[in-house]
């Protein structure tokens, strides 16, 4: 017997790889798991397995054109068709949705997700009288409830009293509820593994899936939307998330974005997934909203194993505002923790948000400078904006706030390809403010990652003071940008660009006192950052890497060495000549003009299991071990011995000098050692 069909729908976009990650692609499609869990739910509602068939699309907008997805969804022939909304999909959705009650004027249409956040029948209303093409909203998490709502739709019963969360068009008889409950439990949310891989991407698009190992947010931050759960955080059994990761690792998925509010919540638990996906892993990057509130040398360490990237969401480091916004600031952070970040070389970034309330435009840059002495891998920036049904925007005038007008905002002429929609500031912001905020924001998001050794230097050169730095060269580059007519999100492409850069990054160096061979040793300061670059984005890594098996590496003693133990080198790099002495280009500004010429070689790498690109001296031997040695298979000791013992460039070494430059090697990530 042929069934109608119940159709869930999200619709993303291609997101391009901002901040480092392990093993970036240049953009990911993110797998967003609501429609599969709600999929999974009217899976398991007799009505609705007995009178509908359910399915699911996602689609992508990078690829596939509105119209191109209308006839799509058409062709379905669906009788009911539900939309996951985003702030960054709801145009889409709603388009689209018009356009199918055009062409299908009996599908029934609901909408959930986190955009849809109406709290009373005055803000339904207007929403229905706007958008008369939907019949029914859900509020909240839409598992719960999406089965009963979509049988009392479907079948014009009203749903039971204890249904809450929701609100049908009036053709409907306009029954709504706008309490919400929220899931409290483990059991209760569907398990969705497996499920079909099917997305419409670019060639050179990874494929990301947002990942839950639990639900639940102890802050309570005003402008945040986790802020609306009721009950504390859980976590889900570790039996079944080993289980559903297992399924993920061994799927084409490029990251695997964690969706936990706080993910290092409780160190043991963390301890154990990260264990987890370390020894099943194979090409996969990860992604983790951390507090680093419980960090520890074993939880930093397995941070460290597991090509992970991790988001620290700082937001300021103001008291005075922490206070006001609800958030607490680890103490731990700026002390004992950030020995332990650079011993483990962690690829973390901070999020900050500009325009908090009680906040300045000078406090924001204290803290910018703050978490700059961290050296996090990236500083993500955002101006605050109100998020539907926050604590903040439903109480904007009690916290000082004020919007703005989208006109105004473009009036600014703002450059950096940030979202500077639904902005609203404090009222000690202006929007001059606003546009010395966006000249830094420029600054971070195309140069901070790429240019970490003149970034460094310059900085010091303005006496710590990262963001009148960052404000400085982001107001240079837009004089160039707009003299050349691009836009900032084609920085990368306008020819001439990096020599433009090296003009403005020398000029700041030179109005900050350097003379003139301080300035030329930064020249090769300059030329290493530009090599770090390519050996990041070099697809020869990212080929390499594919190569690599990781339960290679083993814990092997110097001691238990043999001719056939096994090497193979684990980084993508190259050699390049220097005009000055790499001890002294590190310590280049406290130098100054006491800098040695002398032609050094070094080695820029990219080790596969770390963020950034080192670069460090190479004596001949090692040269050569580094040109010798495989990166696509291993390589016995002996045979590299004899290598080495033919070789009349490294002089006459002995095989205890040769282990010892390979341990060296080993302690650096550039080669694996396995018996």
């Amino acid at each position: 017997m042929h069934r109608p069909k119940i159709l869930l729908i999200y619709i993303g976009k291609e997101q391009g790889s901002w901040g480092t990650t392990a093993y970036p692609k240049s953009a990911h499609y993110y797998i967003m798991p609501g429609i599969l869990y709600c999929a999974g739910a009217l899976g398991k509602a007799p009505w609705i397995n007995k009178h509908y068939e359910v399915s699911y699309r996602y689609f992508n907008r990078t690829m596939e054109s509105q119209d191109e997805l209308l006839q799509c969804v058409l062709a379905e022939q669906a009788a009911c068709i539900g939309f996951s909304v985003y702030c960054w999909n709801s145009e889409d959705t709603f388009a689209l949705a018009r356009q199918i009650r055009k062409e299908q004027p009996q599908t029934f249409i609901l909408c959930g997700g986190p955009d849809i956040t109406m709290k009373g029948l005055s803000e339904t209303t207007l929403f229905f009288q706007k958008k008369p093409f939907v019949d029914l909203l859900v509020f909240g998490e839409a598992e719960i409830k999406i089965a009963p709502l979509l049988q009392a739709g479907l079948s014009g019963i009203p749903p039971a009293s204890i249904v809450t969360g929701y609100a049908f068009h009036p053709r409907h008889g306009g029954m709504a509820d706008f309490s919400i409950d929220y899931i409290d439990a483990p059991d209760k949310v569907p398990e969705i593994y497996p499920f079909k891989l099917e997305v419409n991407r670019t060639a050179s698009c990874g494929l990301g899936m947002v990942y839950e190992t639990g639900r639940g947010c102890p802050y309570q931050c005003i402008y945040c939307q986790f802020s609306h759960r009721n009950h504390m955080p859980f976590r889900m059994p570790l039996e079944r998330v080993n289980k559903e990761l297992t399924w993920l690792l061994n799927r084409s998925i490029n990251c695997i974005h964690f969706a936990d509010a706080v993910f290092d919540l409780d160190p043991s638990f963390a301890k154990d997934v990260l264990r987890h996906c370390i020894r099943e892993n194979q090409s996969t990057s990860f992604f983790f909203y951390c507090s680093f509130n419980k960090l520890d040398d074993e939880l930093a360490g397995l941070f460290g194993a597991s090509q992970a990237q991790i988001c620290v969401g700082v937001q300021t480091t103001n008291e005075t505002v922490l206070k006001k916004i609800n958030r607490g600031l680890n103490p731990r952070l700026f002390h004992e923790i950030k020995e332990l970040l650079a011993h483990y070389d962690l690829n973390f970034y901070i999020d900050l948000i500009f325009g908090l309330p009680l906040d300045t435009p000078e406090s924001f840059g204290r803290s910018f400078n703050d978490v700059q002495s961290l050296a996090p891998s990236f500083i993500m920036v955002f101006p605050l904006t109100l998020v539907k049904g926050t604590p903040l925007e439903l109480h904007v005038l009690d916290y000082g706030v004020r919007s703005y007008d989208e006109n105004a905002i473009k009036a600014c002429n703002l450059m950096c390809d940030i979202e500077y929609s639904n902005i609203a500031l404090y009222k000690g912001f202006t929007l001059n403010d606003l546009t010395v905020f966006d000249d830094l924001s420029l600054a971070v998001f195309y140069f901070y990652n790429r240019f970490r050794l003149s970034l460094d230097y310059l900085s010091k050169r303005f006496n710590g003071n990262a963001a009148l730095l960052y404000q400085t060269i982001g107001r240079k580059t837009k004089v160039f940008l707009q003299k050349t007519g691009r836009k900032a999100t084609n920085t990368n492409f306008i020819t001439g660009f990096e020599d433009e850069i090296k003009s403005i990054f020398i000029s700041e160096a030179q109005a900050a006192g350097a003379q003139k061979k301080e300035l030329a040793a930064f020249e090769d300061i300059f030329k290493l950052d530009i090599f770090r670059i390519l050996m990041l984005n070099s697809p020869q890594r990212e080929k390499l890497f594919r190569q690599e098996i990781h339960s290679f590496v083993s814990s092997i003693a110097a001691s238990s060495l043999s001719d056939d133990t096994r090497i193979q080198r684990t980084a993508h790099g190259k050699s390049v000549n220097c005009n000055y002495r790499l001890d002294d280009l590190k310590q280049l500004y406290s130098l100054g003009e006491s800098i040695v010429e002398a032609t050094d070689i070094v080695f820029v790498c990219a080790p596969f299991h770390r963020w950034d690109a080192q670069v460090f001296s190479l004596s001949p031997l090692d040269r050569f071990l580094l040109e010798i040695i495989p990166s696509d298979r291993s390589m016995r000791l002996g045979q590299i011995v004899r290598a080495v013992k033919r070789n009349s460039a490294c002089g006459a070494v002995s095989k205890d000098e040769i282990e010892t430059a390979l341990f060296a090697l080993r302690h650096s990530g550039i080669i694996a050692v396995s018996g």
